[in-house]
């Protein structure tokens, strides 16, 4: 899966804004990836995961996209939806809080 994934805390799940990369993209190719057979990814950082674990990282980042688009519908803060997204989902601080902006624009 290489850089698509990975599984370790210090390295969080980012997409590459500067490259192009979009979050409803990722989401495609993971749903891809989940109808081809396999029971066992090895991630681009962390340790090796099965399906059922990819399943779960998926519906994870999910619902942080589902977060992000509800809060910008309500016009909340950058700050506001970072700390939210930290608070209810661990995610958006260190390498993951410069991909918090480039969200926010992805899912207005």
């Amino acid at each position: 899966m290489g850089d698509l994934l990975t599984t370790v805390d210090a390295i969080p799940l980012i997409v590459n804004y500067d490259d192009g990369g979009s979050w409803a993209e990722w989401t495609r190719s993971v749903d891809s990836l989940l109808q081809l057979e396999w029971d066992t990814a090895i991630p681009g950082h962390g340790p090796m995961v099965t399906k059922q674990q990819v399943r779960e990282i998926r519906a994870k980042m999910v619902a942080i996209q589902e977060r992000v688009r509800s809060m910008n519908r309500e016009r909340k803060s950058q700050d506001e939806i970072s700390k939210q997204l930290m608070s209810e989902f661990g995610w958006g601080s260190g390498m993951a809080a410069n991909n918090v902006a480039g969200m926010i624009r992805e899912f207005q």
